[in-house]
């Protein structure tokens, strides 16, 4: 984020637009500019360049200055202000985000840590008498792991092929109070997304190659797996279906005989896991991954989108099951809004549209209303 330690007394005014108007004139007509009392400067007027190849050359000027830039398009008719329509505003905010050196060795030693935990917690899945059975644990955690891998390093790559400062994966080992071990894993993002076009790639790219990865580990734990009558009085968890895996599983068993069930092998469970944690994170809402996306589609809009998604979670844990309630209080408390984009001037191409609607189907397909069940 920002470093908004401001210094007193604020530079002088007069000194800072004209130091930002010699930045910005090779490539903006500066035809008006005014100054918030909090040292923001707004420079309106006409850009010299294509908005898409403006951004980097501009920060870097704007940040010698101690200033970062945002970057919008005006697209407002306003007479008193001699605003017009296809009017650039470049609004610089006092703070240069801190180029931090992180310490890799944490990310490695939480994966490393993380890796631990799933296979202690796929442990359980197995039959050993003693509940320690590694063997299970590995078939249950390489699947959770390469998932999950393949999710962070999808965003860590396109993160960094588009120029964005994430960091590695910090993975979340959860040993003896998660049922699955982990919580999945974050990238740490300093600052805001250059623009739309990085921030839905990005947004989407963690997903995609953990779906790539889930669905022939879903087919393979199918494939291990077998049927088997259910006692009546006999208590088990059951995982929730989604359209993929119910999909599926007909396809690999048929109708299931009434008091049947299927006794899913670790591996379908692992790659069961690693499509509920997709499904999750490409929910519309917030900072989530689905909340990347529709912010790169709706821009200040896709907030009512999240208070949809709040009140969806609500009514999932009302009739569905209690697990979507605690979903819905940390969205409430944290993903109500996303931060704007640097350049909010870069439009959306057809190929970004089309990933939208892949991130969608791939929503419709693994999303799973009720996760988990005693029966």
């Amino acid at each position: 984020m920002l470093n908004f330690d401001q210094p007193s007394p604020p530079p002088d005014r007069l000194e800072v637009i004209a130091a930002l108007r010699t930045a910005v004139e090779d490539v903006m007509l500066v035809n008006g500019y005014t100054y918030d009392q909090d040292g923001t400067v707004h420079l309106r007027g006409q850009l010299k360049v294509p908005a898409d190849k403006i951004y980097r050359i501009l920060r870097e000027r704007v940040e010698r200055i101690g200033y970062t830039p945002f970057l919008k398009e005006q697209k407002d008719q306003d007479d008193s202000d001699k605003r017009r329509q296809g009017d650039f505003e470049i609004i610089a905010v006092r703070g240069v985000t801190p180029r931090i050196k992180l310490n890799t060795r944490i990310n490695l030693l939480l994966y490393i840590a993380t890796f631990a935990s799933v296979i202690i917690a796929g442990m359980q899945f197995g039959n050993s008498p003693n509940g320690i059975d590694i063997s299970t644990g590995l078939m249950f955690g390489l699947p959770v792991m390469a998932i999950l891998t393949a999710h962070e390093m999808g965003h860590y790559v396109i993160g960094k092929r588009r120029g964005a400062p994430v960091s590695l994966p910090y993975f979340i080992p959860l040993p003896f109070i998660a049922l699955f071990g982990t919580m999945g894993a974050v990238i740490v993002q300093r600052e805001p997304f250059e623009d739309r076009r990085t921030l839905l790639e990005v947004g989407i790219a963690g997903p995609l190659c953990g779906f790539i990865v889930a669905v022939p580990l879903l087919i393979i734990g199918l494939l291990l797996s077998h049927t088997q009558a259910i006692a009546p009085t006999q208590q088990m968890i059951s995982f929730g279906d989604s359209l993929l895996t119910q999909t599926l599983t007909f396809l690999k068993f048929g109708q299931l005989a009434h008091g049947t069930d299927v006794i899913a092998h670790p591996i379908l469970i692992g790659a069961w896991f690693g499509l509920l944690i997709t499904g999750i994170n490409l929910v519309p809402a917030g900072q989530l991954d689905g909340g990347h996306i529709a912010y790169a589609l709706l821009g200040k809009y896709a907030k009512y989108l999240s208070y949809a998604m709040i009140a969806l979670f609500g009514a999932l844990a009302f009739l569905v099951s209690e697990t979507w309630l605690l979903w819905a209080i940390m969205l409430l408390l944290f993903g109500r809004t996303h931060p704007p984009s640097l350049n909010q001037a870069v439009k959306l191409e057809p190929f970004h549209f089309a990933l939208a609607i892949i991130a969608v189907l791939v929503l419709i397909l693994v999303f799973v209303p009720n996760p988990l069940s005693v029966v």
